[in-house]
């Protein structure tokens, strides 16, 4: 397996999930992070034997979404009756909060997804994504895929991490108006997470998925981002849209239905 050096200075994206912010600021990014939402795609077993941190671009949000969909699933898993009512609610009462009970122990374990920009602040060894090159092509995964695995002792420090980048978060209030444009803008957030799908599952050049998509948007990362201190992070879990339970869950629920429906028109099964 040869390598391939990206230089001090390189900017590099991961993604995750909001649960993880904290840990990441403490003790930075772990040096063995395994992905997700690849084992229905990879039969070679050796895939399943790489590790260290996925690096990436637009395979970034692949990851974001990969964690979401499979925390999310887990989550209906545990807790499907409860989630059955609140869903119900918001089809019956559109643009009201649900007094329901229970909810608050769900909203603990509900993370939304994010994606780290990193600045590497040294010359880093990385190897070939081999979901998309052959290990000797650790240069075009980089280059052409957009996609490396770090193996570097002690991870990813904290220092590295500049800030983070999520999804516009929703209130109650913004369900209460047709065609509100917050909501278009989640949704464009999703569809962002559905282009690191169309890579991974389709082997769409990430370029083109990106060129078309900043054209369409005038964008190429989720729509808001906040700077990797410790005052961002105090007000990001402040926002109303985290820090009250029942809103925490309506934003699980808007971007699970966005990404859930735009996965399927390109026939992307979702974890």
């Amino acid at each position: 397996m040869s390598a391939y050096v990206l230089p001090k200075g390189s900017l590099v994206k991961l993604g995750s999930l909001s649960n993880y912010l904290y840990s990441f600021f403490n003790n930075g990014v772990p040096e063995n992070l395994p992905r997700v939402g690849l084992q229905a795609l990879n039969t070679d077993q050796k895939l399943s034997e790489i590790s260290g941190i996925y690096l990436g671009e637009l395979m970034a949000y692949f990851s974001a979404a990969a964690e979401f969909s499979k925390m999310t699933a887990e989550l209906y898993a545990a807790h499907e009756d409860v989630l059955n009512n609140f869903v119900q609610h918001l089809q019956s009462a559109r643009g009201q909060k649900p007094l329901m009970d229970d909810l608050e122990d769900i909203a603990t374990h509900i993370g939304l997804p994010i994606v780290l920009e990193v600045e590497l602040g040294e010359d880093c060894e990385v190897f070939a994504d081999t979901h998309f090159e052959n290990p000797e092509n650790s240069e075009k995964s980089w280059k052409f895929w957009r996609s490396v695995v770090l193996k570097r002792a002690g991870g990813i420090p904290a220092a590295w991490i500049k800030k983070f980048y999520f999804p516009r978060l929703l209130d109650y209030r913004d369900l209460s108006t047709a065609k509100n444009p917050r909501i278009l803008e989640q949704t464009i957030d999703s569809s962002l997470m559905v282009g690191g799908l169309m890579q991974a599952w389709h082997k769409d050049a990430p370029a083109d998925l990106l060129v078309a998509f900043k054209k369409q948007y005038g964008q190429i990362n989720f729509s808001q981002s906040l700077a990797f201190d410790a005052n961002a992070l105090e007000r990001f879990f402040n926002f109303n849209s985290m820090i009250d339970p029942a809103t925490r869950l309506l934003n699980l629920m808007t971007i699970w239905q966005d990404l859930d429906a735009l996965a399927k028109k390109q026939e992307i099964p979702l974890i």
